[in-house]
């Protein structure tokens, strides 16, 4: 008997929460409590992608069309498929940092003394995700294996990875 009464209760009060996707936020000391919108102010990932224009996506597009056509381009958020809880744990908080990420990054990959270009880039015609590394206009080189959708590349410096597994010791060297 008890069971049905916590069932039927549990159901009565869950129906009358609040559907709408609003979220009160106070601040500390404030008594002020501000309604927002999610649907507005969160990037929705899956459902409803926003568009978002990395500062080297244009110049980048650019080079691969010029070698290409329009068969490559760079990924973008409408094209990835993040979970929505990966998205605004991983992406937005590194965006700070570095606007070009996850889709793009810079460093010297040929040692040359000329800073290069890598790109996650996508062939529409293909369906696959692949590297690009953009040594100059004319010397593109992909990266040999098929990438995940929801891949992510970074550069990082030398003092960054030391330590790390994998890493040779210095007595082996």
């Amino acid at each position: 008997m008890r069971l049905p009464i916590i069932i039927a209760a549990v159901s009565f009060i869950s129906c009358g929460q609040n559907s709408s996707k609003t979220m009160e936020i106070t601040t500390k000391g404030d008594s002020i409590k501000t309604s927002i919108d999610t649907e507005k102010t969160l990037p929705g990932v899956k459902d409803k992608p926003f568009t978002y224009t990395a500062p080297d996506e244009e110049p980048v597009n650019e080079i691969l069309k010029a070698k290409y056509g329009t068969e490559w381009h760079v990924l973008s958020d409408k094209e990835a498929t993040w979970m929505k809880a990966a998205f605004d744990y991983f992406i937005v908080p590194k965006r700070k940092d570095s606007p070009n990420y996850p889709y793009i990054t810079k460093g010297d990959y040929n040692a040359d003394g000329k800073t290069d270009i890598a790109a996650l880039v996508t062939n529409d015609k293909k369906s696959t995700y692949q590297i690009a590394i953009i040594l100059d206009t004319d010397n593109i080189l992909f990266w040999n294996e098929d990438i995940l959708d929801d891949a992510a590349i970074s550069t990082f410096t030398k003092s960054d990875i030391e330590g790390m597994v994998g890493e040779k010791s210095k007595t082996e060297r």
